[in-house]
């Protein structure tokens, strides 16, 4: 172990406890991204790095599990959102200093919160007690040992700089005394302070002019962190001892500028200014050496005193007998201008050089969201032109059918049964005729209850858990310290009320359905028969033979060619549709990311949707237009036809059987796709409803070992007659749990904090919440089921609206993936 004869003082360390942090984060993972890469073994490493770099005594012989353990959570901030209602795992520490002012005869509080940031500023500060205890480790007397001291100190100084600003920006400094901003630049300016000493002792050989200005810088990052301790906030958690060495070392470095500052004097051949500095010096190391308490630093500080007292012996006898100068007052002489050569080191990521995050192939949050952006607005527009093509088909076949066509200029009379009609049959019966109907139409009533079933199952948890919690708070009253659940369950709920209103449009889609389908059997069931049965049914007539070759059915035949060729090419555009690449925009996505551009991925997506859909909507704009042109032919075309047809009673009735079998071969072919939609929405709707029922289980199972521990404590309490120790859990509770904030002062205005020492590097990043990120642009993901006003399985009914299940858009979990029990603090520790 070296010697401290300078008495260079570390920063105490927090202690960790043990967490398991695999179970919340596999589960989220598992929700979010589904089982397409097995995450297991990196969740697995991450908590066992974490035991390996903070379940440990010290860090004088290696922290670079610690760094690496820093970079590891930096990285994942930004992919895995750990808060008390998303990834629930509550972080627990043991502050590093004591409330009262002392590192003896008490014991340090635990704190805990369930925020990353929480997590990531604790081990920050070990950090900061780390590089301080590597500094001290070494060999002064080696000059390569003093330089790598001399890092570390910086280092240490740059991370508290770097916590202080990180704490107040993500509202951490109620959690702990060891995050008071007071305190935080206290430690920043004492590293910097003992850097700076080390420079001054390599330095003290040199010029003394260049000795003095080192000597000022030290003694003045010793004054500013002996002024941040002495605050009302920061005077009750800094040990007496450690405001003590920093008084001291203010007053013995100005006591050496001084003394150097009358050397270089002497060789200015400034005497009497030499006497002056002398006399300066000589003031400041007495009052180091009376107001010192430590006593193994004494000696050093009579040794400085011994030193300068003999300077100023010699310099004023010379003086007398030799130069007769005069001797300036002391409050005259110029301040010595400090060089403030040694700097905090600015915090960097990743820290360490060689880091390899173990979850690179993780997609982040933020990426996630802009891709399933991309996908909901892709399959919206996608739904809204394919609907604006399908509805403009359905008006064309409405029109069609009132009209008879092209049935009326095919019908030869008689019994026979005009071709179309008999294609129209043939399709349906392809199809599966009336029985595929009836089968999709009695499974529909089913499906629903199922679903229901499982969300009502799931909204039965939640107000149970709720009112439990209810009742506990009103028994015991303000010893009920958790947060409440209608608080933590806003999104649960929020949740449950779409998929809620989800169900309810399925309720009235089916009913939609169902009476088209009343409104349309008989018919369907006569297309679902042979040809002879279809022939029987329908009413003979006198054929219009003197029309079949003249001008106008000619005219209606082109018109008809028209319209099939019309078809045809909204097949092809609604195929275009369906199959637009998007791999560019995901390439071009991620490099946007990597690139730290996530202001710009919104306008990526934007940019892409326009180029891809821009010259397709075109399209559907000409077609429709085109359609409407046609109409206006066809039913010119057609009045001229009506007008030269001669006809009867039976021949129009008929032409009106022929309409009702055109109408009814156009409703089988809505049916038919809304049905298949229907079933393939509730078929998709179980397994979310049942991901969001393990999710609300996983929460209140959390909530339920959450109020035994707290049951626990305030049984304790009772027993022992006294209130419960408790924990905190959250920024909101603190006020009214820290241990400390009765004797501490109110949080300084951000205008009035004590300062640190500037790093130079960018202040730390925050999202609108508060929680800090690495790189910048919030990363929450919002939630995406089907909007309110969707019918579920048939899109034709609202154009604005995205078909269901989204198209690849991630149901992002809003809550309460796993959770490690917080421990009571009158809990065994481990």
């Amino acid at each position: 172990m070296t010697s401290n004869p300078n008495q260079f003082l570390t920063v105490p360390a927090k202690k960790a406890f043990d967490v398991n942090v695999s179970t919340p984060i596999k589960n989220f993972i598992k929700a979010t991204f589904g089982d397409k890469e097995d995450y297991s073994a990196s969740v697995d490493g991450l908590n066992s790095l974490r035991a390996e770099a903070l379940l440990r005594s010290n860090y004088k012989d290696d922290c670079s599990k610690l760094l690496r353990y820093y970079d590891q959570i930096c990285a994942i901030e930004h992919k895995l959102p750990i808060t008390e209602n998303q990834i629930r795992i509550y972080f627990k520490w043991q502050d590093g200093f004591v409330s009262g002012g002392s590192l003896f005869g008490s014991k340090q509080k635990s704190n805990g919160s369930w925020k990353l940031a929480y997590e990531k500023a604790c081990v920050l500060f070990n950090i900061g007690h780390a590089y301080s205890e590597l500094a001290l480790a070494q060999n002064l007397s080696i000059d390569e040992q003093m330089k790598t001291a001399l890092k570390y100190f910086q280092l240490a100084s740059g991370v508290f700089s770097f916590l202080k600003d990180y704490v107040n920006a993500n509202s951490l400094s109620d959690l702990s005394v060891d995050f008071e901003p007071a305190v935080l630049a206290s430690m920043s300016w004492l590293m910097l302070g003992q850097a700076a000493e080390l420079i001054f002792i390599k330095s003290a050989s040199l010029k003394d002019d260049i000795a003095a200005r080192v000597a000022a810088h030290a003694g003045d990052c010793y004054k500013e962190a002996y002024t941040s301790s002495k605050t009302e906030s920061a005077k009750k958690i800094i040990p007496e001892n450690y405001i003590n060495i920093m008084s001291v070392k203010h007053l013995l470095f100005q006591s050496k500028a001084e003394y150097h500052a009358g050397n270089q004097a002497q060789i200015d051949r400034k005497y009497g200014l030499k006497v002056a500095r002398y006399d300066h010096a000589k003031e400041f190391a007495d009052q180091a050496v009376s107001k010192c308490t430590t006593a193994a630093f004494t000696p050093a500080l009579r040794a400085n005193q011994d030193e300068i007292m003999k300077a100023v012996t010699a310099a004023r006898k010379d003086n007398d007998f030799v130069y007769h100068e005069r001797v300036p007052d002391v409050k005259t002489l110029e301040m010595i201008t400090a060089q403030p050569i040694a700097k905090p080191l600015p915090v960097t990521f990743p820290i360490t050089p060689d880091f390899r995050d173990l979850f690179a192939s993780l997609v982040p949050i933020a990426l996630n969201n802009a891709l399933g952006a991309f996908s909901s607005k892709r399959v919206e527009i996608m739904n809204i032109e394919i609907n604006r093509l399908r509805e403009a088909t359905n008006v064309l076949n409405s029109f069609l059918a009132s009209v008879n066509l092209p049935a009326a200029i095919e019908d030869n009379g008689g019994r026979q049964v005009p071709p179309s009609v008999l294609e129209k049959s043939n399709e349906i019966k392809r199809q599966g005729g009336i029985s595929a109907l009836d089968k999709m139409i009695s499974d529909l009533p089913e499906s629903l209850q199922r679903n229901k079933e499982i969300l009502d199952e799931t909204n039965r948890m939640l107000d149970d858990e709720e009112r439990g919690d209810t009742e506990l708070r009103n028994q015991f009253k303000e010893r009920w310290t958790r947060t409440v659940s209608s608080t933590l369950t806003v999104p649960l709920r929020e949740e449950a009320k779409k998929y809620m209103d989800i169900i309810q449009n399925a309720i009235n889609a089916d009913k939609v359905v169902q009476e088209k389908y009343r409104m349309n059997r008989d018919c369907i069931v006569l297309l679902s028969k042979q040809t002879h049965e279809i022939a029987d049914e329908l009413p003979s007539a006198t054929a219009a033979g003197a029309l079949r070759d003249s001008f106008v059915v000619r005219e209606l035949r082109r018109l008809m060619e028209d319209v099939a060729a019309i078809k045809a090419e909204r097949e092809v555009i609604e195929s275009e549709l369906k199959n637009t690449d998007s791999d560019g925009v995901r390439a071009r996505l991620i490099g946007a990311f990597q690139q730290g551009s996530h202001n710009d991925e919104n306008s990526v997506v934007v940019h892409e949707i326009e180029s891809i859909y821009t010259p397709l909507r075109q399209q559907v704009a000409e077609s429709v237009s085109k359609q409407e042109h046609l109409v206006e032919n066809v039913r010119r075309a057609n009045q001229q036809f009506q007008n030269e047809k001669q006809g009867n009673a039976s021949s129009e009735m008929r032409e009106e059987m022929l309409k009702n079998l055109a109408r009814a071969f156009d409703a089988y072919q809505e049916l038919l796709s809304n049905l298949k939609e229907g079933t393939k929405f509730y078929n998709d709707l179980t397994p979310l409803l049942l991901k969001f029922q393990n999710k609300v289980s996983d929460f209140v199972f959390a909530r339920k070992t959450e109020k035994e521990d707290l049951m626990k404590d305030i049984q304790r309490g009772i027993v022992g007659g006294n209130q419960p120790t408790t924990t905190t859990t959250t920024t909101t509770q603190q006020s009214g749990s820290n241990p400390y904030a009765a004797s501490a002062a109110p949080p300084y205005p951000q205008s009035q904090q004590p300062s640190a020492p500037p790093t130079g590097g960018p202040p730390p990043t925050t999202t609108p919440d508060g929680s800090a990120l690495p790189y910048p642009g919030a990363y929450m993901q919002p939630f995406f089921p089907m909007p309110p006003g969707y019918n579920p399985y048939n899109p034709f009914f609202n154009m604005a609206a995205p078909a269901y299940p989204m198209a690849g858009a991630p149901q992002y979990p809003q809550q309460g993936y796993g959770v490690e029990k917080p421990q009571s603090a009158s809990g065994k520790k481990k």
